[in-house]
């Protein structure tokens, strides 16, 4: 069998191989690509092939720190992890690209399960467990491969009974790829951030990301709308067969309109033949109790019915002496938060 690694050029090749993976994400897309490009970040998307057959794919995003650049391949690479020859070889086309580049490390973040056999292959090539995730481990899974009455079934009754009369109340859900209304969320989100402290990207990272994934169908807005005023926005990326739940903002008086908002994602998702939701982040089940800050989120997500898929931490690969410098930095910025917060994030 021959190999060889070079730069996918062709949109339509990159995708067909992309949704046709199992499992896929839309963060190894063409598409986030050209996001991340469009807020200034360099690219790279490396084909594998073999016997000049794509087997594999990596979206390289190079991030600019203070310390050091760094290539971090999100969610990925999609490939088939029993193919060991494989991603040696492509792993040696990426340490290429991040010597060129000047890179302190290279950090992979693949779609696999957290196990210790998972963990070995990164282990035996060198790579360290990175200090704290990027992407989310725990995530809440919703199997969509059943009927309204069953998905309504499985919930908790809590959450099933808001969902039903919440509607009652006059709230209404809005689906929106307007322009106008993501600039909304980013206004409602920044309002939210600063009532519950935690940070957000620039507005004008989720108003570009918007922009190139609405036009093609891969992203939308939902509002919980009562009397003209919204309560609760939603951002909803869809990708083959598996809608994310990106990010959420309400009004302090919200009360439970994100519950029906969530009932009209998943509608939305079945129509479009979707099969799994994903939720996103949920807190580890050590910190699931009412005295954590994330246990509230947690439990409206969980409410929904579902399981939970962690996924394997972050993966560096130290090029440099100056990564250690990074990774001591990142292990005072995690105490950090942990004194100003008073919980650990993960």
């Amino acid at each position: 069998m021959k190999y060889e690694v070079k730069e996918v050029e062709n949109k339509d090749e990159w995708e067909k191989f992309s949704l046709n993976s199992s499992p896929n994400t839309f963060l190894q897309s063409w598409n986030w690509g050209v996001f991340n490009e469009s807020i200034g970040r360099k690219i790279f998307r490396l084909g594998l092939y073999q016997d000049k057959k794509l087997v594999g794919i990596s979206l390289l995003v190079k991030h600019e720190t203070s310390i050091g650049n760094y290539l971090y391949c999100p969610r990925g690479p999609v490939l088939d992890w029993k193919n060991q020859t494989g991603f040696d070889i492509l792993l040696r086309e990426i340490k290429k690209i991040a010597k060129d580049q000047r890179a302190i490390f290279i950090k992979l973040d693949p779609l696999l399960e957290e196990s210790a056999q998972n963990r070995q292959i990164f282990k035996e090539r060198g790579f360290k467990s990175a200090v704290t995730f990027v992407q989310v481990e725990d995530a809440w899974l919703l199997n969509l491969n059943k009927s309204e009455e069953e998905l309504l079934s499985d919930m908790r009754k809590t959450t099933r009974y808001l969902v039903r009369h919440e509607p009652e109340k006059g709230i209404k859900v809005e689906i929106s790829d307007k322009l106008a209304d993501i600039r909304k969320f980013a206004d409602l989100l920044y309002s939210t951030a600063s009532r519950k402290n935690f940070v957000n990207h620039p507005k004008s990272y989720y108003i570009k990301q918007f922009e190139i994934l609405s036009k093609a169908d891969q992203m939308r807005v939902f509002k919980a709308v009562r009397n003209n005023k919204i309560l609760a926005m939603a951002v909803i990326a869809f990708y083959s067969d598996t809608a994310y739940y990106l990010h959420g903002a309400s009004v302090a008086s919200a009360g439970s309109a994100g519950y029906p908002l969530q009932w009209e994602v998943i509608k939305e998702a079945k129509k479009r033949s979707i099969k799994t939701y994903n939720f996103w982040g949920v807190v580890k089940d050590k910190n699931f109790h009412p005295g954590h800050p994330w246990y509230g989120f947690s439990l409206f997500k969980r409410g929904f019915g579902g399981y939970k898929f962690t996924y394997i931490r972050a993966q560096d690969l130290p090029l440099s002496t100056k990564y250690w410098l990074y990774r001591y930095a990142e292990k005072a910025r995690r105490l950090s938060r942990r004194i100003q917060q008073g919980y650990w994030e993960d």
